[in-house]
């Protein structure tokens, strides 16, 4: 009886998960961003590794911690993987990038193609295909080792930016690894990343200065971080960029506008008696219709504002020139769309995602069309329509100026 409960007992263990791949929080190295660089045909990896003994201090408030929150350092292989295995002969911990929040690719590396990168990303368990992904004109591994204050962990700063900016400007909707790799394997192949760079006026020393904690001790940076334009990437590659303006018309185009602020002109004048609209949501819907042997694309786009500000001499208690200041909102807005769709079709880059609705809409005749596909892109036609609805003017009829 003994030796069958011990038996049983013995059987019943072997159900049991172990720890035999365990790790030791104090043997990894969390990760909040990477980057990766080209340096001929190899591949330079930069990691930007959490201090955890200084996430309790006072870095980001101004009390003059010496130590950083995050330790910059990089690796070089013939493979991604190579180099972050290499990494093991300079750094003491593994690392972890379960917890990475951004991967910021430099400029050599997007020119040469970024599939091997997507390829380990969505190869490996450990990794998320919901990173944020970012591409630089300068270094990776530059924009890495710049500090962000007040905030202490510069990868987890770059994720809150991103974040901020699709909810409350719309000017860069932030895409992941899974959103670059879904539309590289679609019909478009197609898609605009962020550009983050080293932005600002002032002397090399401002750049060197986001280096160090010094930075925390400064009121006001000379230079620092900042999402600057839209690389428009086509086929892995970079063919174009798309300034704020241009891009917020993309935002429009593919309904990713949650909220924004459009600045209009209620005069002849286009940088006087300005309003400016907060826009608290919009709704953009498409309709794909077959025209002969080619295609036109309606755009239909409602948005619901506030008037945040107005140095209009537009009395804003009639509902004459209420409707006045939509119109025009509903313009600038169709030239916003216009601006970015004249972008779109000179480069023939179809980053509406357009090829996916006429294949599914119109298969038979996408088999005749779709090799040469960025040319009849450039052929489409384009129809725009805005309505926009003022819910409140605010608290003020008239602008301050304009005030008995």
């Amino acid at each position: 009886m003994i030796i069958k409960k011990i038996y049983l007992l013995g059987c019943i263990s072997l159900l049991l998960s172990g720890c035999w791949n365990r790790t030791e929080l104090n043997q990894i190295g969390i990760t909040s961003a990477t980057g990766f660089d080209r340096s001929g045909n190899d591949w330079v990896a930069t990691y930007q590794v959490i201090v955890p003994s200084s996430i309790t201090s006072n870095t980001g408030g101004g009390s003059g911690s010496s130590q950083p929150a995050v330790n910059v350092f990089s690796s070089v292989g013939k493979t991604i993987s190579e180099a972050a295995n290499l990494s093991n002969l300079e750094n003491p911990r593994r690392l972890y990038f379960a917890h990475n929040n951004v991967v910021v690719i430099g400029k050599d590396a997007m020119d040469q193609g970024i599939n091997q990168l997507i390829d380990t990303y969505l190869r490996t368990s450990e990794s998320r295909e919901t990173v944020w992904l970012l591409v630089s004109d300068q270094n990776a591994g530059t924009i890495l080792r710049k500090l962000i204050p007040p905030e202490k962990i510069p990868g987890e700063s770059i994720d809150q930016i991103l974040r901020k900016e699709a909810d409350t400007s719309s000017i860069f909707p932030p895409i992941t690894i899974f959103d670059y790799a879904s539309k590289m394997k679609s019909d478009a192949k197609a898609i605009g990343i962020p550009i983050i760079m080293v932005s600002g006026k002032g002397y090399t020393e401002n750049d060197k200065l986001l280096d160090t904690m010094d930075t925390y001790k400064k009121v006001s940076q000379a230079k620092k971080l900042r999402i600057t334009e839209l690389a428009i990437i086509q086929n892995g590659r970079l063919v174009g960029r798309m300034n704020q303006h241009e891009s917020r018309g993309l935002s429009w185009i593919t309904n990713k506008v949650k909220g924004t602020v459009i600045s209009i002109s209620t005069s002849e004048h286009k940088h006087k008696e300005l309003v400016a609209l907060t826009i608290l949501n919009s709704k953009t819907k498409q309709r794909l219709v077959k025209s002969g042997d080619h295609y036109v694309m309606n755009i239909y786009v409602k948005a619901k504002a506030n008037i945040s500000e107005s140095e209009s001499k537009l009395n804003l208690s009639k509902d004459t020139m209420v409707k006045q200041v939509e119109d025009q909102a509903g313009k600038d807005i169709k030239e916003e769309i216009t601006a970015s769709w004249k972008i779109m079709q000179r480069l023939g880059t179809d980053l509406g995602g357009y090829a996916d609705t006429v294949h599914r809409k119109y298969p038979k005749h996408w088999q005749e069309i779709k090799d040469n596909w960025n040319h009849e892109f450039k052929k489409m036609e384009l129809n725009i329509h805005v309505k926009v609805i003022i819910k409140r003017p605010g608290m003020l009829q008239n602008s301050f100026s304009n005030l008995d």
